[in-house]
């Protein structure tokens, strides 16, 4: 009876780890018989759809936590739980940084490269976005203009080419298509780069949430004026949960197509292994010492509490996370897991994970540190004292900015790079692996979000939270879960 009721309690974590054991297998034996990408495409379709379900669920479910979180806190509790929170973690992607930039520079493993990795490098390309673009982007993502479009759509800086008023009037006066066109493609005739700020495809995440934080602060302050706005929000906090729980018993098929489409998509895994391996060795060595090492101490030394039982309570999101790549599209199940497991009260986890899920990136800060050096020391280009700050600057200030989605961080290492003057071009080198160290970088990212939530949770405990009208309205998290499972 113990045996039937630890099974049937862990069940859907069992059939997690064995969809990732299947994924890998089956990926590596499907590589000999070299699928086409038609082929790839289909098998990975099951799981493009279980993310896809996912990132359904994260617009009201980041919305409706914050506002339950922040409405059901003190105001004084608030300010301070915020205050905390950032803190906390700049403080930790710094410590991150550090830890990053002493293992690449003691290892060197760019020295040890080989020199099949190098790529070509290209000319007349657009310059990339620099440490000041990135910076302004991040305001204007803190502030959007139009909150519906925040949904949606994220700001982000270009570079365009202006024509000069020479090769406007020559281009007027063409009498021919070629003619015209020759004189679009000479480079003499054009004029210097110059940034604009667009609109991209993507959830603005952070200004949601800075958004909705001033909402929530402010609605709890109503009093009894905002009973009805809360308690409405209460229910569809409960109702997404519901849908989450009913997605999670479709994640191991979804997680297992996900991992074979990923094998599958990478060209010649063993040379590109051999080539990166020293690379990717310390790149994992600093993402082991600070989610094992540098973040328990931390909260040993702040709480007097057993630090590893956090990853120990969230087995499932870590594996969930290893497969989507994606710490926002994780969420849902890491708000899960701290508040059935860890015991964390929901007003700190509503409030604090889905913040960490935005700026916390403290995998993403090792990687583009390490990747910003490595790419430095294959070209042979020495950097000094003052260019290793403004990498290190650079690196904590893209972390925070950087989305919690797949392949992000590749793109915030190419301001990393043209902010030193390190070739942008180079960064194809690191694409192969990618897919294997974005994962591990979320696994990261996401366990130490559960550790500013059990840290702050020690230091905020449940007197400092006020229920003001959301016990008659939620539902128990006993009763949640059962239903659900019955169904």
């Amino acid at each position: 009876m113990k045996v039937r009721t630890c099974l049937r309690r862990h069940a859907l974590l069992l059939a997690t780890v064995l969809a990732v054991v299947l994924g890998f297998t089956i990926g590596l034996l499907c590589r000999r018989l070299k699928p086409p990408p038609d082929v790839i495409v289909l098998i990975s379709f099951p799981g493009e759809m279980f993310l896809r379900m996912l990132k359904m669920l994260i617009l009201p479910l980041v919305v409706s936590s914050i506002i339950t979180g922040l409405a059901n806190v003190n105001s004084r509790s608030a300010g301070k739980i915020g205050l905390y929170t950032i803190i906390y973690y700049i403080g930790t992607t710094v410590l991150a940084t550090i830890i990053g930039l002493i293992l690449v520079l003691t290892i060197r493993p760019g020295d040890v490269a080989n020199d099949n990795v190098m790529a070509v490098r290209s000319s007349g390309d657009a310059p990339s976005a620099s440490a000041r673009d990135v910076f302004l982007d991040l305001l204007r993502n803190v502030f959007p203009e139009n909150i519906v479009q925040a949904s949606f759509q994220t700001s982000g800086t270009v570079y365009v080419q202006k024509l000069t008023e020479v090769s406007l009037q020559e281009n007027s006066s063409a009498a021919n298509a070629s003619s015209s066109n020759d004189t679009l493609s000479d480079p003499s005739r054009k004029g210097a780069w110059s940034p604009k700020s667009v609109y991209r495809p993507g959830m603005n995440t952070i200004g949601i949430i800075c958004y909705f934080v001033f909402f929530g602060v402010i609605l709890g302050r109503l009093g009894n004026k905002g009973k009805v706005v809360l308690r409405f929000f209460t229910v569809v906090n409960d109702i997404t949960i519901r849908m989450v729980l009913l997605i999670l018993w479709y994640s191991p098929i979804g997680i297992m197509f996900l991992i074979m489409g990923n094998v599958l998509k990478v060209e010649n895994l063993d040379d590109t292994a051999k080539q990166l391996a020293i690379y990717i060795i310390t790149a994992l060595t600093g993402l082991g010492i600070h989610i094992l090492i540098v973040l328990p101490l931390l909260h040993l030394a702040l709480t007097r509490k057993n630090p590893y039982r956090i990853i120990k309570g969230i087995p499932q999101a870590v594996l969930m996370v290893f497969a989507t790549a994606s710490s926002s599209a994780t969420l849902p199940l890491t708000i899960r897991c701290c508040e059935e497991n860890l015991k964390i009260n929901t007003a700190i986890t509503r409030f604090v994970l889905p913040i960490g899920a935005t700026i916390n990136m403290d995998g993403t800060a090792i990687f583009q540190v390490i990747s910003a050096v490595y790419i430095a020391q294959i070209r042979r280009i020495p950097l000094h004292i003052i260019e290793v700050i403004v990498l290190s600057l650079c690196t904590v200030l893209g972390s925070v900015g950087v989305a919690g989605v797949p392949n992000s961080a590749i793109m915030v290492l190419m301001v990393i790079l043209s902010s030193v003057g390190l070739p942008v071009d180079d960064i194809y080198i690191l694409m192969a692996v990618d897919w294997f160290l974005a994962r591990m970088q979320a696994m990261v990212n996401i366990t130490g979000d559960c550790f500013a939530a059990s840290l702050l949770d020690h230091f905020f405990p449940y007197t400092a939270v006020e229920q003001k009208v959301v016990d008659d309205a939620r539902i128990t998290e006993d009763e949640d879960f059962h239903s659900v499972t019955n169904v």
